[in-house]
């Protein structure tokens, strides 16, 4: 009865915050989009397809910070109720519970505040997870629990599940959520067993004891403030940490940048294009005044303006109203052609349209370009024949290897490389059809994702509580090599039986509650614990 109850709490868990928090941020993602448009607004104009360098730089960070922000309702809602578990008295009954199932893979009971710190019920972080191995006395299982604290769901990794989910699998965020949260568990328990039966079979061992406190009633006060001062520190790591990992990934995406000869087989192209705009326009009584460059290019960037902020402000007539009116007074002699009165107007209105799709596509050529040729984007491509099994191209690889610095930077690349300046959120253009992506590249990602090499923080902690660069590099080569093996694995298996996403993960999941239990019937060679009777003895009160 104690594992239902787990269950539904974890279920409940993600139910209320993934499922419901996902639909407060269709309240606050307007907000951060107008946020957006007005900086942008301050910044240099682009000339159709020449966008400034400084542009460019601000508009990667502010995508790199919105892509977070976004997910702050989410973890206000996850934090509340992990501070409730706590308050109550719960969170010693989980270890209580889950004792006698991690003994038998190498663990015991004080493995469970790590891995509840790690991340457990999504949302904690490797470092103090790491770091609270220090009062496990069985050296073995310290150990043993510190090699698998990283393979649990920090909140590094939320914003990238919440991403995927909210693109793929709207429909069953919970469900997936939950097959996410419990099956990292069932990994880490198999990775215990399997180092706790081989590398460190020799270490010693000590049974595990413990007090289970009284259930207290948790306070209002006490609740929200652990949520909100949790919510800050995740607020102050984007505005920190992200940000800095977001200004070496522009550095490395930028440099060396396009070559000469393909620059000017883009500006031809440019060209042309506005020369076809003007063909279009020629018999317009407009055209006289259209036939300058400069209030060419001022005109596409008005309509790109405008249609940006119509976009945020579409739920409400007054201010779609307003909006109208402030364009108009702000550009009359301009306006009248993104927002057309009389057939001259739409004609024009038509060609406008289309200059501006065919700009945007080639802004999105040449920044795919410069990506692609970048440096960290030759290494992207580098290592693609091996990462294509599992369904990843250069650009998945990008967001990748940028998210080996910090994992929110994941999400941050892929808000800033697939943004097409419409105010799109992160996942809706991540799921356009332009991508090419499908529900099967979203679960091998997540399946990559969930088995994902700690972040460089937790290495480095994790080297100094295990005093051991073999198990530091094991502890990175290990989840890396499960990660894309299991990913490529369930991607080509999926696309041969034509699976879906969720049966795919269905699948993923069953198969490695399966190889747990299967390794939970090898007890090992287990070495005698360190107890005054001569037999390991459990003392609960």
């Amino acid at each position: 009865m104690s594992f239902v109850v787990l269950a539904l709490v974890v279920y409940g868990t993600y139910e209320l915050s993934i499922v419901k928090g996902y639909e407060l941020t269709n309240y606050t993602w307007p907000y951060l989009a107008k946020a957006k448009n007005f900086i942008v607004s301050l910044l240099p104009a682009p000339q159709l397809i020449e966008v400034p360098l400084i542009t460019e730089f601000v508009v990667w960070l502010v995508n790199s910070a919105l892509a977070l922000l976004n997910y702050v309702p989410i973890f206000l809602i996850l934090f509340s109720i992990i501070a409730i578990l706590e308050d109550t008295g719960y969170m010693p009954r989980i270890a209580f519970v889950l004792d006698r199932v991690f003994n038998r893979y190498g663990l015991h009971g004080q493995s469970t505040l790590p891995l509840v710190l790690g991340g457990a019920f999504v949302g904690g972080c490797a470092v103090p997870g790491i770091m609270a191995t220090k009062g496990i006395a069985d050296e073995r299982a310290r150990i043993a629990t510190i090699m698998t604290v990283p393979y649990m769901n920090c909140l590094a990794k939320v914003p990238f599940y919440t991403l995927l989910l909210g693109a793929f699998f709207a429909s069953s965020m919970s469900l997936m959520m939950f097959f996410i949260s419990t099956v990292t568990f069932f990994i880490a328990l198999s990775v215990a067993r399997v180092l706790t039966m081989t590398v460190l079979k020799n270490r010693a061992s000590k049974p595990f004891m413990m007090e289970l406190p009284p259930y207290h009633l948790p306070t209002v006060k006490g609740v929200l403030l652990r949520a909100v001062q949790r919510v800050w520190m995740y607020i102050y790591k984007v505005g920190t940490i992200v940000m800095a990992v977001a200004v070496v990934l522009f550095v490395l995406l930028q440099f060396p940048g396009v070559p000469a000869a393909t620059k000017a087989a883009f500006e031809q192209r440019a060209t042309t294009m506005v020369e076809d705009f003007k063909a279009s326009v020629q018999n317009s009584p407009y055209a006289e005044s259209l036939h300058s460059k400069e209030t060419i290019y001022q005109l596409v960037n008005l309509h790109n303006q405008y249609r940006s902020e119509r976009m945020v402000a579409a739920s409400s007539a007054d201010r779609v109203k307003a909006l109208d009116t402030r364009f108009e007074q702000t550009y009359p002699e301009l306006f009248r052609f993104v927002k057309p009165t009389n057939n001259d107007e739409r004609a024009v209105n038509r060609a406008l349209r289309q200059l501006a799709q065919k700009s945007q596509l080639l802004q999105n050529e040449i920044k795919n370009e410069r990506i692609e040729n970048s440096l960290l984007g030759s290494v992207s491509r580098f290592i693609e024949p091996v990462t294509q099994w599992a369904g990843f191209d250069w650009r998945i690889n990008v967001a990748f290897l940028s998210s080996f610095a910090a994992r929110e930077s994941a999400v941050a690349t892929i808000g800033s490389m697939y943004e097409q300046g419409q105010g799109d959120r992160p996942e809706e253009a991540f799921a356009s059809a332009e991508t090419g992506y499908t529900a099967l590249h979203a679960v091998a990602m997540l399946i990559f994702m969930i088995f994902t090499p700690p972040c460089i923080a937790s290495m480095v902690v994790l080297k100094l509580n295990v005093q051991s660069y073999k198990l530091m590099l094991l502890a990175i080569a290990l989840p890396f090599s499960l990660g894309l093996l299991f990913a490529s694995a369930f991607f080509t298996l999926a696309t041969h039986f034509a699976w879906d996403g969720l049966h795919t993960m269905v699948y993923f999941y069953f198969t490695v509650v399966a190889i747990t239990l299967v390794l939970g019937f090898f007890r090992g060679s287990a070495v005698l614990p360190e107890t005054s009777g001569g037999q390991a003895s459990y003392h609960y009160r």
